[in-house]
């Protein structure tokens, strides 16, 4: 940062405001709280907290919540968006993982009446790799707002305009029915939709005729699949994980978990219960 907004931020009393103190969150609070005057952590929105602490700037790394109105419309609130500005909701990640998006944006916004349809003050992309959304969030995703918010509030502080971007589409919160798994489908798109629900929603499937939820996909060997394997079969055991065939391979899966349950187990473990 530039010595003169590290003067700046040195006078000024930080809010860090987030859902939990996920990976994100702490990497924004190990990097950036010690460069104000005060800095205080608060999980979940409370005006009354927020009102008492009277903070200058407000961040929000991970913020599930809509703020108030008596919040941001008093304190400039710069909330990180993983997506690009022109796509808002809860669930955007998860769709650029299930559309096989190659590259991907993250935004750090301003809060106003519109979720995720604020003053847009940084933005930069990314390449999508073929992860889980939980990989690519504690790594892409972070990384990648690490480096903006500097440039955030050097904008901010220094009156410069927020960036021209056409309004938001809102995408609808994605659901564990629109990444239920089929086994007689491809074998990439079943790697899609479990990475697109790891590890929120999860993807749904049924495996030896019981409901379950996937987590940890990995493409197996083609050479695995026996010609006379069904796709839903499971054709391999190791290290606790199963590999079950596709309609043109198989795939492993490294954790399942109970429908009404949602403990993440080893497979070979939560089959031999569902057994007994």
């Amino acid at each position: 940062m530039e010595d003169w907004l590290l003067i700046k931020l040195a006078n000024k009393k930080c809010l860090f405001l987030c859902s939990a103190f996920n990976g994100l969150s702490q990497k924004f609070w190990v990097n950036f709280s010690f460069l104000f005057k005060e800095s205080r952590l608060i999980l979940g929105i409370d005006p009354a907290a927020i009102r008492a602490f009277q903070p200058d700037l407000i961040l929000c790394p991970f913020l599930k919540d809509f703020i108030p109105e008596e919040i941001w419309s008093a304190i400039p609130c710069f909330i990180v968006h993983p997506g690009p500005a022109d796509e808002a909701g809860p669930s955007v990640l998860n769709w650029a993982i299930l559309e096989g998006k190659t590259h991907w944006s993250v935004t750090i916004i301003q809060a106003d009446a519109h979720w995720d349809g604020g003053p847009v003050w940084a933005q930069a992309k990314f390449k999508l790799p073929v992860a889980s959304l939980s990989s690519i969030y504690r790594q892409q995703v972070s990384d990648t707002a690490l480096q903006l918010l500097p440039l955030t509030l050097s904008r901010y502080y220094s009156a410069e305009k927020p960036l021209l971007t056409a309004p938001p589409v809102y995408r609808m919160r994605i659901t564990q029915q629109q990444l239920r798994i089929t086994w007689d489908r491809p074998t990439a798109e079943i790697i899609k939709k479990i990475n697109a629900g790891d590890s929120k929603p999860g993807a749904p499937a049924m495996i030896n005729d019981n409901h379950y939820l996937l987590f940890g996909a990995q493409t197996g060997e083609s050479a695995l699949r026996l010609n006379d394997s069904p796709p839903g079969m499971i054709i391999r055991q190791q290290d606790g994980q199963i590999c079950v065939s596709t309609a043109d391979g198989c795939v492993w899966i490294a954790r399942m978990a109970r429908s009404a349950e949602k403990i993440k187990i080893r497979p070979v473990d939560l089959l031999a219960q569902s057994s007994e």
